[in-house]
Protein backbone atom coordinates (compact mmCIF):
# COMPACT_ATOMS: atom_id res chain seq x y z
CA UNK A 1 0.00 0.00 0.00
CA UNK A 2 1.43 3.26 -1.16
CA UNK A 3 0.88 6.82 0.18
CA UNK A 4 0.35 9.21 -2.17
CA UNK A 5 2.82 12.71 -2.18
CA UNK A 6 3.11 15.75 -4.10
CA UNK A 7 1.65 19.21 -4.70
CA UNK A 8 -2.41 18.74 -2.71
CA UNK A 9 -0.93 16.21 0.49
CA UNK A 10 0.19 17.37 3.17
CA UNK A 11 2.41 15.06 5.87
CA UNK A 12 -1.09 15.86 7.75
CA UNK A 13 -3.10 14.05 5.41
CA UNK A 14 -0.66 11.55 4.75
CA UNK A 15 -0.38 10.26 7.95
CA UNK A 16 -4.15 10.29 8.51
CA UNK A 17 -4.63 7.97 5.24
CA UNK A 18 -1.98 5.58 6.20
CA UNK A 19 -3.89 5.76 9.93
CA UNK A 20 -7.12 4.89 8.12
CA UNK A 21 -5.86 2.38 5.73
CA UNK A 22 -3.69 0.57 8.81
CA UNK A 23 -7.46 0.49 11.00
CA UNK A 24 -9.70 -0.71 8.20
CA UNK A 25 -7.19 -3.49 7.50
CA UNK A 26 -7.48 -4.15 10.91
CA UNK A 27 -11.46 -4.23 11.52
CA UNK A 28 -11.18 -6.04 8.55
CA UNK A 29 -9.17 -9.10 9.59
CA UNK A 30 -11.11 -9.02 12.80
CA UNK A 31 -14.33 -9.58 10.44
CA UNK A 32 -12.98 -12.40 8.42
CA UNK A 33 -10.88 -14.39 11.38
CA UNK A 34 -12.77 -13.63 14.45
CA UNK A 35 -16.76 -13.39 13.45
CA UNK A 36 -18.97 -16.12 15.03
CA UNK A 37 -20.51 -18.60 12.15
CA UNK A 38 -23.54 -18.27 10.87
CA UNK A 39 -26.42 -19.69 12.81
CA UNK A 40 -28.53 -22.39 10.94
CA UNK A 41 -31.24 -24.29 11.44
CA UNK A 42 -31.53 -28.16 10.41
CA UNK A 43 -34.48 -29.79 10.29
CA UNK A 44 -34.92 -33.31 9.44
CA UNK A 45 -35.73 -37.13 10.52
CA UNK A 46 -33.00 -39.57 11.92
CA UNK A 47 -32.99 -43.07 11.63
CA UNK A 48 -30.70 -45.87 13.59
CA UNK A 49 -31.71 -49.57 12.71
CA UNK A 50 -30.29 -51.47 15.84
CA UNK A 51 -30.50 -55.41 15.14
CA UNK A 52 -30.42 -57.95 17.87
CA UNK A 53 -31.07 -61.93 18.37
CA UNK A 54 -34.25 -63.31 19.87
CA UNK A 55 -32.83 -63.96 23.42
CA UNK A 56 -32.27 -60.04 23.96
CA UNK A 57 -35.40 -59.01 22.15
CA UNK A 58 -37.40 -58.39 25.30
CA UNK A 59 -34.63 -56.31 26.69
CA UNK A 60 -33.87 -54.33 23.85
CA UNK A 61 -36.42 -53.93 21.22
CA UNK A 62 -37.70 -50.69 23.01
CA UNK A 63 -34.32 -48.92 23.12
CA UNK A 64 -34.90 -47.39 19.83
CA UNK A 65 -37.43 -45.28 21.78
CA UNK A 66 -34.74 -43.69 23.69
CA UNK A 67 -35.03 -40.12 22.20
CA UNK A 68 -38.98 -39.94 22.44
CA UNK A 69 -41.82 -39.51 19.71
CA UNK A 70 -41.86 -35.83 19.98
CA UNK A 71 -39.25 -33.47 18.38
CA UNK A 72 -35.66 -33.52 19.70
CA UNK A 73 -34.73 -30.08 20.01
CA UNK A 74 -30.96 -29.55 20.67
CA UNK A 75 -27.83 -27.21 19.59
CA UNK A 76 -24.46 -27.91 19.03
CA UNK A 77 -22.10 -24.85 18.14
CA UNK A 78 -23.90 -22.44 16.01
CA UNK A 79 -26.31 -25.40 14.74
CA UNK A 80 -29.72 -26.02 16.06
CA UNK A 81 -31.33 -29.13 15.14
CA UNK A 82 -34.97 -29.98 15.59
CA UNK A 83 -35.08 -34.11 14.74
CA UNK A 84 -37.41 -36.57 14.57
CA UNK A 85 -36.88 -40.05 15.08
CA UNK A 86 -37.90 -43.07 13.60
CA UNK A 87 -35.79 -45.36 14.76
CA UNK A 88 -36.30 -49.62 13.65
CA UNK A 89 -35.15 -52.47 15.95
CA UNK A 90 -34.75 -55.83 14.08
CA UNK A 91 -34.97 -59.20 15.72
CA UNK A 92 -32.33 -61.42 13.59
CA UNK A 93 -30.92 -64.82 13.40
CA UNK A 94 -26.85 -64.36 15.24
CA UNK A 95 -25.23 -66.44 12.35
CA UNK A 96 -26.42 -63.61 9.82
CA UNK A 97 -26.05 -60.82 12.25
CA UNK A 98 -22.31 -59.89 11.47
CA UNK A 99 -23.25 -60.22 7.64
CA UNK A 100 -26.23 -57.68 7.97
CA UNK A 101 -24.20 -55.09 10.21
CA UNK A 102 -20.18 -55.13 8.68
CA UNK A 103 -18.10 -55.43 5.84
CA UNK A 104 -19.18 -54.05 2.58
CA UNK A 105 -22.90 -54.81 2.65
CA UNK A 106 -24.11 -54.38 6.15
CA UNK A 107 -26.69 -51.88 6.63
CA UNK A 108 -27.72 -52.13 10.09
CA UNK A 109 -26.35 -49.32 11.99
CA UNK A 110 -25.54 -51.49 15.09
CA UNK A 111 -26.17 -54.48 16.65
CA UNK A 112 -26.53 -55.70 20.16
CA UNK A 113 -24.77 -59.29 21.09
CA UNK A 114 -24.70 -61.03 24.42
CA UNK A 115 -21.28 -62.41 24.04
CA UNK A 116 -18.16 -60.30 23.30
CA UNK A 117 -17.25 -60.84 19.42
CA UNK A 118 -13.76 -62.80 18.83
CA UNK A 119 -10.96 -59.76 18.09
CA UNK A 120 -11.16 -61.86 14.39
CA UNK A 121 -14.79 -61.23 13.84
CA UNK A 122 -14.24 -57.71 14.67
CA UNK A 123 -11.38 -57.38 12.21
CA UNK A 124 -13.06 -58.63 9.47
CA UNK A 125 -15.97 -57.01 9.42
CA UNK A 126 -14.64 -54.03 10.64
CA UNK A 127 -16.37 -53.68 13.87
CA UNK A 128 -15.97 -52.48 17.23
CA UNK A 129 -17.61 -53.22 20.78
CA UNK A 130 -18.32 -51.52 24.16
CA UNK A 131 -20.34 -53.09 26.72
CA UNK A 132 -23.53 -51.72 27.43
CA UNK A 133 -24.82 -53.90 30.54
CA UNK A 134 -24.59 -57.13 32.57
CA UNK A 135 -27.35 -60.05 33.13
CA UNK A 136 -27.54 -63.61 34.33
CA UNK A 137 -29.91 -66.28 33.71
CA UNK A 138 -31.22 -68.40 36.81
CA UNK A 139 -33.14 -70.78 37.95
CA UNK A 140 -35.46 -70.09 40.59
CA UNK A 141 -37.49 -72.20 43.02
CA UNK A 142 -39.67 -71.64 46.12
CA UNK A 143 -37.34 -70.32 48.94
CA UNK A 144 -38.12 -73.57 51.21
CA UNK A 145 -37.40 -75.57 48.37
CA UNK A 146 -34.30 -78.23 49.14
CA UNK A 147 -33.08 -76.96 44.85
CA UNK A 148 -32.15 -74.14 46.50
CA UNK A 149 -29.05 -75.55 48.31
CA UNK A 150 -28.24 -75.76 44.87
CA UNK A 151 -27.66 -77.70 41.36
CA UNK A 152 -24.43 -78.86 39.58
CA UNK A 153 -24.47 -77.96 35.48
CA UNK A 154 -24.99 -81.50 34.74
CA UNK A 155 -28.16 -81.05 37.01
CA UNK A 156 -29.48 -77.93 35.60
CA UNK A 157 -28.93 -79.37 32.24
CA UNK A 158 -31.12 -82.90 33.25
CA UNK A 159 -33.89 -79.98 34.11
CA UNK A 160 -33.60 -78.26 31.29
CA UNK A 161 -33.86 -81.28 28.65
CA UNK A 162 -36.40 -82.88 30.71
CA UNK A 163 -34.22 -86.16 31.54
CA UNK A 164 -34.56 -85.15 35.50
CA UNK A 165 -38.21 -85.82 36.22
CA UNK A 166 -38.28 -86.11 39.69
CA UNK A 167 -36.42 -84.22 42.55
CA UNK A 168 -36.28 -87.65 44.12
CA UNK A 169 -33.37 -88.72 41.46
CA UNK A 170 -31.09 -85.18 43.11
CA UNK A 171 -31.93 -85.63 46.53
CA UNK A 172 -33.55 -88.49 47.37
CA UNK A 173 -36.38 -88.70 50.09
CA UNK A 174 -39.78 -88.52 49.16
CA UNK A 175 -41.10 -88.75 45.37
CA UNK A 176 -42.17 -84.69 44.17
CA UNK A 177 -42.33 -84.42 40.42
CA UNK A 178 -40.41 -81.71 38.41
CA UNK A 179 -42.35 -78.91 37.07
CA UNK A 180 -40.47 -76.26 34.87
CA UNK A 181 -41.80 -73.29 33.72
CA UNK A 182 -40.34 -70.87 31.20
CA UNK A 183 -41.57 -67.50 30.45
CA UNK A 184 -42.62 -66.39 26.73
CA UNK A 185 -41.56 -63.72 24.70
CA UNK A 186 -43.70 -61.08 22.88
CA UNK A 187 -44.78 -63.59 19.85
CA UNK A 188 -45.34 -66.38 22.66
CA UNK A 189 -42.95 -68.67 21.76
CA UNK A 190 -40.95 -69.55 25.19
CA UNK A 191 -37.87 -67.51 25.60
CA UNK A 192 -34.12 -69.12 25.29
CA UNK A 193 -32.38 -69.23 28.27
CA UNK A 194 -29.16 -70.52 29.20
CA UNK A 195 -28.34 -70.69 26.12
CA UNK A 196 -30.80 -73.06 24.85
CA UNK A 197 -34.22 -74.14 24.62
CA UNK A 198 -36.28 -76.20 26.98
CA UNK A 199 -37.76 -79.81 26.86
CA UNK A 200 -41.08 -79.38 24.98
CA UNK A 201 -43.08 -80.38 28.01
CA UNK A 202 -42.20 -77.04 30.09
CA UNK A 203 -44.80 -74.68 31.11
CA UNK A 204 -45.07 -71.67 29.48
CA UNK A 205 -46.44 -68.88 31.48
CA UNK A 206 -45.22 -65.20 31.99
CA UNK A 207 -42.53 -63.13 33.84
CA UNK A 208 -44.84 -63.23 36.77
CA UNK A 209 -45.87 -66.89 36.48
CA UNK A 210 -42.24 -67.36 37.03
CA UNK A 211 -42.58 -66.07 40.64
CA UNK A 212 -45.35 -68.96 41.35
CA UNK A 213 -43.01 -71.56 42.01
CA UNK A 214 -44.33 -74.16 44.87
CA UNK A 215 -44.00 -77.87 45.82
CA UNK A 216 -41.70 -79.05 43.07
CA UNK A 217 -41.65 -76.16 40.36
CA UNK A 218 -38.96 -74.11 39.39
CA UNK A 219 -38.19 -71.53 36.75
CA UNK A 220 -35.59 -70.20 34.13
CA UNK A 221 -35.54 -66.27 34.24
CA UNK A 222 -33.21 -63.48 34.08
CA UNK A 223 -31.33 -61.98 36.99
CA UNK A 224 -32.17 -58.53 36.01
CA UNK A 225 -35.91 -59.26 36.84
CA UNK A 226 -35.88 -61.62 39.73
CA UNK A 227 -32.87 -60.46 41.72
CA UNK A 228 -35.29 -57.59 43.67
CA UNK A 229 -38.04 -61.06 43.86
CA UNK A 230 -34.76 -62.80 45.33
CA UNK A 231 -33.89 -60.33 47.76
CA UNK A 232 -37.74 -59.72 49.20
CA UNK A 233 -38.12 -63.70 50.20
CA UNK A 234 -40.04 -66.10 48.88
CA UNK A 235 -38.27 -67.48 46.66
CA UNK A 236 -34.24 -68.44 45.66
CA UNK A 237 -31.84 -68.16 42.92
CA UNK A 238 -30.78 -71.27 42.85
CA UNK A 239 -26.84 -71.60 43.23
CA UNK A 240 -24.99 -73.39 40.51
CA UNK A 241 -21.92 -75.72 41.03
CA UNK A 242 -21.89 -73.99 44.37
CA UNK A 243 -22.22 -70.02 43.23
CA UNK A 244 -25.00 -68.15 43.77
CA UNK A 245 -26.01 -65.47 41.26
CA UNK A 246 -26.46 -62.11 42.07
CA UNK A 247 -25.11 -58.64 41.37
CA UNK A 248 -21.44 -59.84 42.84
CA UNK A 249 -21.29 -62.83 41.09
CA UNK A 250 -22.79 -61.51 37.40
CA UNK A 251 -19.95 -58.68 37.71
CA UNK A 252 -16.98 -61.02 38.52
CA UNK A 253 -18.34 -63.29 36.38
CA UNK A 254 -17.61 -65.94 38.75
CA UNK A 255 -21.20 -67.61 38.08
CA UNK A 256 -21.50 -69.44 35.25
CA UNK A 257 -24.31 -68.09 33.53
CA UNK A 258 -24.00 -64.69 33.60
CA UNK A 259 -23.07 -62.51 30.71
CA UNK A 260 -22.35 -58.78 28.84
CA UNK A 261 -24.55 -57.32 26.36
CA UNK A 262 -22.42 -55.83 24.08
CA UNK A 263 -23.14 -52.82 21.67
CA UNK A 264 -21.12 -53.25 18.62
CA UNK A 265 -20.62 -50.90 15.80
CA UNK A 266 -18.52 -50.13 12.92
CA UNK A 267 -15.48 -48.29 13.12
CA UNK A 268 -16.25 -46.29 10.60
CA UNK A 269 -19.74 -45.77 10.75
CA UNK A 270 -19.78 -42.60 8.61
CA UNK A 271 -19.09 -44.41 5.43
CA UNK A 272 -20.19 -47.03 2.82
CA UNK A 273 -23.47 -48.43 2.75
CA UNK A 274 -25.83 -47.50 5.51
CA UNK A 275 -23.23 -44.93 6.32
CA UNK A 276 -25.01 -42.43 8.78
CA UNK A 277 -23.69 -38.68 9.43
CA UNK A 278 -21.52 -38.15 12.79
CA UNK A 279 -23.61 -35.63 14.43
CA UNK A 280 -26.36 -38.39 14.23
CA UNK A 281 -24.25 -41.10 15.66
CA UNK A 282 -23.40 -39.05 18.52
CA UNK A 283 -26.25 -37.61 19.73
CA UNK A 284 -28.13 -41.19 19.36
CA UNK A 285 -24.88 -42.24 21.66
CA UNK A 286 -25.92 -39.79 24.28
CA UNK A 287 -29.50 -41.26 24.62
CA UNK A 288 -28.10 -44.67 24.68
CA UNK A 289 -24.76 -44.35 27.05
CA UNK A 290 -25.77 -41.08 28.80
CA UNK A 291 -29.03 -40.76 31.86
CA UNK A 292 -31.88 -41.56 29.43
CA UNK A 293 -29.76 -45.12 28.48
CA UNK A 294 -29.06 -45.42 32.16
CA UNK A 295 -32.01 -45.41 33.39
CA UNK A 296 -34.23 -47.44 30.38
CA UNK A 297 -31.58 -50.41 31.58
CA UNK A 298 -32.26 -50.05 35.15
CA UNK A 299 -36.29 -49.56 34.94
CA UNK A 300 -37.79 -50.71 31.72
CA UNK A 301 -39.95 -53.91 31.89
CA UNK A 302 -39.18 -54.30 35.42
CA UNK A 303 -35.77 -55.09 35.41
CA UNK A 304 -32.77 -53.81 37.00
CA UNK A 305 -29.74 -54.84 34.51
CA UNK A 306 -26.55 -54.42 35.81
CA UNK A 307 -24.92 -51.55 34.22
CA UNK A 308 -21.24 -51.79 33.66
Amino acid sequence: MFAHSGPGYSRTMIIMRRAATVTALTLAGALLCGAPATAKTVTDTWQITLQMPPQLWDDGASLGNLPGEGIDAFTVGATKYRIRWANATIRNLPKYMLQRQGGKTGTATAGLYDRPLTKKQLTKFKLKQRLLWLDADVLLADAGSPVCQGLTTAQLTGVLDGSITDWQQVFGGPAQAVSLRVPTDYLGKPRLLFGRKTYPGAQTTTDGGTLSVTGGAVAVQKLSYAAKYVAAGGVCAVPIDGVAPNEQTTRARSYAHSYGVYYVDRKKPTKGIGAKPAPLLKRWEYFLFGPVGDSFLTTAGGRQRFLP
